[in-house]
């Protein structure tokens, strides 16, 4: 099971093509995207925000033709710190099996601030928790990473907007014997998405985390936390 996460104001066709190839390959795949359009997260930011990633975890637990696969979360840009404060803050690690970030700014971005200028404006508190002075940053990259927790980052040299400085991974994760990173070379942010490259760099990480898949499992998990 593949939890998709997009990044802040994204839909959920970003992750369309990310979502055939993991179902493709055997996965399960449920899509949560961080839409600007949901009034509670203009208030709560993105701790409000990986509230509902441990909800809905915990509901797909509850299934019982589900509570016996692996459950993963695949997070893009933004999308990764709100999945490491599920992770590290909200226990998330005792019902996630693993993490897998995609060109996520671990150490904040101040391009955020921009957001401020355009229609983003309305999800001001999810924007100030994006920037690198913000609480939300600061707060994660000081609390402890769980011990044996595995979790790979993906970032790319040519990711003009989450760049290698933003992406590098802060040392109280980059110390972690089940942490890794993955350096790509001419990958740009959005390609992220639908680039072949990231994909099989996740798909290897699978395999190194002795996922099974099987042809089948339910190709609509939906329908079971319905």
């Amino acid at each position: 099971m593949v939890i998709l996460i997009s990044g802040f104001g994204a839909y959920p066709g970003s992750l369309r093509v990310m979502r055939k190839r993991l179902l493709r390959d055997g996965f399960n795949v449920v899509v949560q995207t961080l839409s600007y359009q949901i009034d509670n997260d203009s208030i709560s930011g993105f701790s409000w925000l990986a509230q509902n990633l441990s909800t809905l975890v915990q509901t797909l637990r509850s299934k019982e033709e589900l509570k016996n696969q692996k459950v993963f979360v695949v997070a893009h840009s933004a999308g990764g710190l709100v999945a490491r404060h599920f992770i590290q803050q909200l226990d998330g690690h005792k019902s996630c099996d693993g993490l897998v970030t995609l060109a996520t700014p671990h150490h904040g971005l101040w391009f955020a601030s921009l957001g401020f200028l355009t229609h983003l404006i309305v999800k001001a508190r999810c924007l100030y928790d994006i920037l690198p002075v913000s609480r939300f940053v600061s707060d994660l990259n000081n609390a402890d990473f769980p011990k044996d927790f595995p979790m790979i980052s993906v970032y790319s040299q040519a990711d003009a907007l989450c760049t290698v400085k933003t992406t590098r991974l802060p040392p109280i994760l980059a110390q972690c014997k089940n942490v890794s990173e993955h350096s790509l070379m001419d990958v740009s942010h959005m390609e992220f998405l639908f680039r072949k490259e990231p994909y099989l760099v996740m798909k290897k990480w699978f395999e190194s985390q002795n996922v099974s898949l099987s042809r089948s499992q339910s190709s609509d998990p939906l329908k079971a936390i319905s």
